[in-house]
């Protein structure tokens, strides 16, 4: 239990931070940033609302960290590809994203609209933390595929960096209508079977960026 100081326990100190995550990924993804309070995610935290200052701040704090925890491990896994490497693999790194936002699927809706919309509260925190991120992935995965000096292979490496990033995005941004004719809820079983439907068209486009196809 945090002592009256609002300061956590040393035995404590990491497990009330990481209950403060949970709870601030569940409510900022169920009610967005505006609506979300520190009060209302400390309680659901079970913590002192004192904690959200001790480690984050401020709820802009909170948030940012929430938004760089959360794709760490698609960095990791990312960087885990060795500089000499030819060809990332493509439909892991799809298959981590998928990971990653399966337990709070409405998170990415909220990453989405909030790019969108300049005059809301979170975009100048999710434009500085998540576009960045998007940027160094997107210049990872292209210079990690093979280097072709012709122009198809210049457009075959940016549609497949492209077919990625929508097949991991696009399945948590299906409009509601469309889920509920598909019956889909972004299960992890669901994203799976997305994943393997997917292997065919990344190995096709990955075999086109090595110039396979002009050869």
């Amino acid at each position: 239990m945090a002592n009256t100081s609002g300061r956590p326990l040393a035995a404590e100190d990491n497990q009330s931070r990481e209950r403060l995550l949970s709870a601030a990924r569940q409510q900022f993804s169920k009610r967005g940033y505006a609506a979300t309070t520190t009060r209302n995610i400390a309680r659901r935290a079970g913590t002192n609302p004192a904690l959200i200052r001790y480690y984050f701040n401020n709820k802009a704090g909170l948030f940012q960290a929430v938004l760089h925890e959360t794709i760490q491990p698609m960095l990791n896994l990312m960087q885990a590809v060795p500089k000499q490497s030819q060809q990332p693999d493509m439909l892991a790194l799809v298959q981590q994203y998928h990971r990653m936002m399966a337990p709070y699927p409405e998170l990415p809706r909220m990453i989405f609209r909030a790019l969108h919309n300049p005059g809301s509260a979170e975009y100048q925190i999710v434009s500085a933390t998540f576009n960045g991120v998007i940027r160094s992935a997107i210049e990872h995965l292209l210079a990690q595929l093979t280097c072709d000096a012709e122009p198809a292979g210049s457009t075959r490496r940016q549609a497949l960096v492209i077919c990625a990033l929508a097949m991991a995005v696009f399945p948590f941004l299906i409009p509601d209508v469309v889920r509920q004719i598909l019956q889909f809820s972004a299960t992890s079983e669901e994203l799976s079977a997305i994943a393997d439907c997917s292997a065919p068209l990344f190995a096709g486009l990955a075999n086109s960026s090595t110039g396979g196809a002009d050869a």
